[in-house]
């Protein structure tokens, strides 16, 4: 009887062991998320500064490249809500909001009014500035050891 609990207790050590290691996956594609996204605006706003000083051809791959990282904090709050993330951290709160923020720049852009697309700009800067807020938020993930990981 003894035999069978000890073997109960090693099957409920490697069952949390692997939950630790889905939530760390799960908290390190989060965070992977989040830089790429920060990476991907300071690109946009590179190839809108080329539109403007080097070749006028740079707005198509402007207005082009948002379509690849646009759904970026969907996949986030996805990652979030499988991995079972902490609420209250801004973790879903933020992702929210920069899905908002990169929509509005839809309507900012083509709004055919120029002081309302004169935001345009501005909006890329909170978008920008929120991206980066979220990515340098998020807490390191730790082995063992104490060593970071990322």
């Amino acid at each position: 009887m003894a035999r069978q609990s000890k073997l109960v207790q090693v099957s409920g050590t490697d069952a949390t062991a692997s939950k630790a290691g889905v939530s760390r996956a799960f908290e390190t594609a989060y965070a992977a998320l989040a830089w790429v996204f920060v990476l991907c605006v300071g690109y946009q706003v590179f190839l809108a500064g080329m539109a403007v000083f080097v070749d006028a051809i740079n707005w198509v791959r402007h207005v082009s490249f948002v379509h690849y990282f646009e759904l970026i904090p969907v996949v986030m709050l996805i990652v979030a809500f499988v991995g079972k993330m902490p609420k209250g951290q801004g973790l879903y709160l933020r992702p929210t909001l920069l899905f908002v923020l990169v929509g509005l720049q839809y309507a900012l852009a083509g709004s055919g009014w120029g002081v309302l697309a004169a935001l345009h700009p501005v909006n890329a800067l909170l978008i920008f500035w929120l991206a980066v807020a979220l990515a340098t938020s998020i807490r390191p993930i730790r082995n063992g050891s104490g060593k970071v990981l990322m």
